[in-house]
C-alpha cells in the first residue's frame, strides 16, 4: 500500500519548513521529512546553484526583463538542473511506493515547470497538496529579518556573500511570490500570517481525516486534456 504524500508549497518565510518539522515531531505514526532546502543544500552541488560560480549550468537568477538587467530576477534552470529536479520528484514517489508516509516542503512553480513534472511523477499516488500563503507584505517582513542562507549552509557564507545574496533575494522575491502561487488548485490553503505552525499542522491532520487529496489528480487530468505532457521536465 502506497504511503501518504503531503506536499507543502510556499515561498521562503511562509512557514513550510517549520510546519513539516513540527508535523513529523508531533505525529504518532512514522513520517519521513524531505524538502527542497534539503535537496539544494545537501544534494544539488552548491556551485551549480543560483549563488554559485557555475549557476548557468544548474539554475541561475536572471533578469525577468532582459531590457532591465538591474531589475527583478527570476530562476532559470539548465536542462541538467531540470533533470536534477526530476530526480527529487522520483525520490518522493519512491518513498510512497515503499509504503512510507512522507511530508515534503517544496517550491511548486509552473514556470519553470516544477509543478507539472511533480504531478506526472507522482501520478497514481496519494498526494495532499497544501499551500501556505501569507500576504506578500508579511513574507517580505519575515525574510528581511532573517540571516541569508539556511541552517544547513549559512555558517559557510562570507559576509560579502551574504550581502550579495540579500540583494539577489530581494530582487527575486516578487517573481517568487507570483510563480509559486500561480497554481491555485490545492487541497488546503492556509494564510500563515496569523496561524502558528501547531494550528497549521492541526488543519493538515484534520484534512487528512477526510482522505487523500484530489488536487494532483485534477491537475494531471488538466494536463492530459490540454495536451501538456510535454511540460514534464524530463521524459522517461
Amino acid at each position: 500500500m502506497a504511503g501518504q504524500i503531503i506536499l507543502v508549497n510556499g515561498t521562503s518565510g511562509s512557514g513550510k519548513s517549520t510546519t513539516c518539522e513540527q508535523f513529523v515531531r508531533d505525529a504518532d505514526d512514522f513520517w519521513l521529512h524531505y524538502g527542497v532546502d534539503h535537496f539544494f543544500a545537501s544534494t544539488f552541488p552548491r556551485r551549480f546553484g543560483h549563488h554559485g560560480d557555475r549557476a548557468g549550468d544548474g539554475f541561475s537568477a536572471v533578469p525577468v526583463d532582459s531590457n532591465q538587467p538591474d531589475g527583478a530576477l527570476r530562476w532559470q534552470f539548465s536542462p541538467q538542473g531540470l533533470r536534477a529536479m526530476s530526480v527529487f520528484h522520483e525520490w518522493i514517489a519512491a518513498a510512497s511506493r515503499q509504503g512510507c508516509n512522507i511530508i515534503v516542503d517544496h517550491l511548486l512553480m509552473c514556470d519553470p515547470p516544477l509543478l507539472q513534472d511533480c504531478v506526472q511523477r507522482l501520478a497514481g499516488l496519494p498526494v495532499l497538496l497544501v499551500n501556505l500563503q501569507p500576504p506578500y507584505e508579511v513574507l517580505a517582513e519575515r525574510v528581511a529579518s532573517r540571516e541569508i542562507g539556511n541552517r544547513f549552509t549559512n555558517s559557510s557564507y562570507s559576509e560579502q556573500q551574504k550581502s550579495l545574496s540579500r540583494q539577489r533575494l530581494d530582487r527575486l522575491r516578487p517573481w517568487f511570490y507570483q510563480a509559486i502561487y500561480q497554481n491555485t488548485r490545492c487541497d488546503l490553503s492556509i494564510d500563515t500570517s496569523n496561524c502558528p505552525p501547531d494550528e497549521v499542522c492541526q488543519q493538515i491532520r484534520q484534512r487528512l481525516q477526510q482522505g487523500s487529496g484530489h488536487a494532483f489528480t485534477e491537475l494531471l487530468l488538466q494536463q492530459h486534456n490540454a495536451g501538456t505532457d510535454a511540460g514534464t521536465i524530463a521524459k522517461d
